[in-house]
């Protein structure tokens, strides 16, 4: 015997976008070359709102890897174009979860979406916008039954 039953949500930032899509049209007004204020205002978010990246987040976004491998000059060449960069990024998530109870056990669905506004920066000039993370989450969970009453209940899970 199994009933369905929710489990909880988890938004992160749900007050700065209207939806997934509203994200990606506020993204897709941004363009090259634009400045830093002028990014953020065309957005309608502050700055502030935005978590600066490392140095490491910031070259694994642009190329993928923060591995980089050459000549002693060519390692100091791209370390002084890197550091010409700046990058902020600010989390966007919607998970909804759902849960079926069996027997002492609950298998929780989680669906939506996990992303990630990422702006990086050239001497104060947009270089890229992009949404990172996962489009679309769909994910299956087994969980102790006596665990999410214990979270549900003292907010500590074991």
């Amino acid at each position: 015997m199994t009933a369905c039953i929710p489990v909880g949500d988890q938004q992160i930032n749900s007050d700065l976008f209207k939806s997934r899509q509203d994200m990606e049209q506020r993204a897709a007004m941004l363009h090259p070359g634009m400045t830093e204020d002028a990014v953020f205002e065309k957005i309608c978010i502050s700055k502030g709102k935005f978590t600066h990246m490392s140095l490491p987040e910031v070259q694994m976004s642009l190329y993928g890897n923060s591995v980089v491998q050459g000549s002693p000059t060519q390692l100091d060449n791209f370390r002084r174009q890197l550091m010409a960069y700046q990058g902020y990024y600010l989390p966007y998530s919607d998970i909804s979860d759902s849960g079926s109870l069996g027997f002492g056990s609950l298998r929780v669905n989680k669906t939506g979406y996990v992303l990630r506004l990422v702006l990086i920066f050239q001497h104060g000039k947009l270089l890229q916008a992009s949404i990172d993370g996962n489009q679309d989450v769909n994910q299956y969970e087994d969980k102790s039954l006596f665990n999410v009453l214990l979270q549900k209940t003292t907010g500590v899970s074991f």
